[in-house]
């Protein structure tokens, strides 16, 4: 066997076997200690565009019944799927007067599959998306269930904290009885 020497680290080889010697051993990546879970809403920031102030966060990514959800981009005016999204994007959170806005996943049936296995696109695609909203998380109905992810709270002008509900992938089921309100279950996994 040959291996050369290298910045940080020997090689030797004799008669007992070859030997590896770390100088520096490998540390755990440093990423500032900031560590993404599955949907963690992170980097809250207040930007000014054309229209005025607006707050963007970024969503770390995780899935639904293993399929990976999606988010409208506002930069790029696109549905991506958040875990594959650009350096450019930006997720436009919506706080509608007030000074909290709820993170939410809004997941849909697609005839008999619950939930819909592939986007379709438009308005009401019945595909896993994220989405936000500055009043109250929608009901739950027949076409779609609704679970909270995080809530972004002002404190004062561009300082926001996140509170997060939701740390891990997600399984759901949808549970339809006679003429009743269809009801979600969500677990984490």
């Amino acid at each position: 066997m040959a291996i050369q020497p290298g910045s940080g680290y020997t090689f030797t080889a004799s008669s007992l076997g070859e030997f590896l010697n770390i100088e520096k051993p490998w540390s755990e990546w440093d990423n500032g200690g900031f560590q993404c879970s599955p949907y963690k809403v992170h980097d809250v920031v207040l930007k000014t565009g054309e229209g005025g102030d607006y707050v963007v966060f970024q969503i770390c990514s995780a899935t639904f019944n293993n399929l990976i959800p999606q988010s409208y981009d506002s930069v790029n005016e696109e549905w991506v799927y958040i875990n594959d999204l650009y350096e450019d994007t930006e997720f436009v959170l919506d706080f509608a007067s007030t000074t909290s806005s709820i993170v939410y996943m809004r997941v849909g049936v697609d005839g008999s599959n619950f939930p819909a296995t592939s986007p379709a696109g438009g308005t009401n695609d019945p595909y896993p998306r994220i989405y936000s909203t500055g009043g109250t998380l929608p009901s739950d109905d027949d076409d779609f269930g609704y679970v909270a992810i995080a809530q972004v709270n002002q404190v004062s002008a561009g300082v926001y904290t996140v509170e997060q509900y939701v740390t891990g992938s997600l399984w759901g089921d949808r549970v339809k009885l006679g003429t009743l309100t269809a009801k979600y279950y969500y677990a984490r996994i």
